[in-house]
C-alpha cells in the first residue's frame, strides 16, 4: 500500500502502532492520522549464497 486508502496520504507517514517478527518477514500495524488501520508485511529476501572458484 502506497497511499492510505481512506484519505490519500502517503503510507510511509502513517504511525506504527507495532511490529512483530514472523517466519515470513515483519508483520507492521499501521495507523494513518485519518484514523484508517492495516497491516503491512515486510516480507524476508534471502541471497543465495554463491562460491568463487578460481583458477
Amino acid at each position: 500500500m502506497e497511499h492510505c486508502s481512506a484519505c490519500g496520504r502517503a503510507a510511509t507517514r502513517a504511525a506504527i502502532e507495532s511490529a512483530h517478527s514472523t517466519s515470513e518477514g515483519i508483520v507492521r500495524y499501521r495507523r494513518c492520522a485519518c484514523g484508517n488501520r492495516w497491516i503491512e508485511l515486510a516480507a524476508f529476501i534471502v541471497a543465495e549464497r554463491t562460491e568463487l572458484r578460481g583458477g
